[in-house]
């Protein structure tokens, strides 16, 4: 399980590699898609969707019959999405939510416009339980930076940025205390609507109550996503990557220096 496709597809941290050592329910993560590009065209889902598998063989080896030492028996993503610019791929799609599997066609593309070959930000995940790793929006205080953002309690799941996928409150909290008295952009899944839409939110302390984002959330198994959800795959709002340094990355260096 050592490769990630290449940048802009993911965001490289190899480091990260070991906490997934021993994991069998890996695979890239869909983090967001871009408009008009080959994952759109797909229909891919952001945050919803782990790619998992390509052209009948999984992505990220299991390390079954392998001794200790070995080298894990994963397909080089970058290099087959280079290999096959122009050329179709079937790809095994994981989806979180209906907790279901589905076969999608893509063609790597370096002239369709925007970034990458596939147009989507992707990143290695563990997609077992992840659906018991969600932060449900609970309350949302009058005013507040939730309230402007247009959270909605009850309905509304906070699910990351275009470079973090919020796994714990832990993740959100580091990700407002970078982002405090600046805009970041949000995926938030809605309940009501079955869309991933992206909400602009600026965290702030001077909003005239307590905490940066003046919300109630909850983590674990009784914030899954309702059963009422989950006949479907669900769809998101599309939207273009900024290319550079992004102010979550910090994140992912204060989650280095922690450990």
């Amino acid at each position: 399980m050592g490769n990630e496709a290449s940048s802009p597809e993911h965001d490289d941290y190899p480091d990260e590699f070991a906490k997934f050592d021993g994991i069998e329910t890996l695979g890239y993560r869909v983090l967001g898609v871009q408009p008009n590009s080959p994952a759109s065209a797909a229909g891919l889902v952001s945050f919803l969707d782990f790619l998992v598998g390509c052209n009948g063989e999984m992505l990220l080896g299991s390390g079954e019959g392998l001794d200790e030492g070995d080298a894990y028996d994963d397909i080089d993503f970058p290099a087959l999405l280079k290999e096959s610019v122009g050329k179709e791929l079937e790809l095994l799609v994981h989806n979180i939510k209906s907790n279901s599997q589905r076969l999608v066609k893509i063609a790597p593309s370096s002239t369709w416009g925007g970034a990458g070959l596939l147009g989507v930000t992707i990143r290695l995940d563990n997609y077992g339980g992840a659906d018991e790793r969600l932060i449900r929006v609970l309350s949302v205080e009058h005013n507040s930076p939730a309230a402007i953002a247009g959270l909605v309690p009850m309905k509304d799941y906070l699910l990351g940025t275009t470079s973090t996928s919020f796994d714990s409150d832990e993740i959100l909290a580091e990700v407002l205390m970078v982002h405090a008295d600046r805009i970041v952009e949000l995926y938030v899944y809605s309940a009501e609507s079955d869309v991933v839409r992206v909400v602009t939110l600026m965290p702030t302390l001077s909003w005239g109550g307590r905490g940066l984002l003046g919300a109630e959330v909850g983590t674990g198994y009784l914030h899954r996503f309702p059963k009422s959800c989950r006949k479907t795959d669900g769809a998101s709002v599309e939207r273009r990557i900024r290319m550079g340094v992004r102010p979550t990355e910090t994140v992912s260096a204060l989650e280095k220096s922690n450990k």
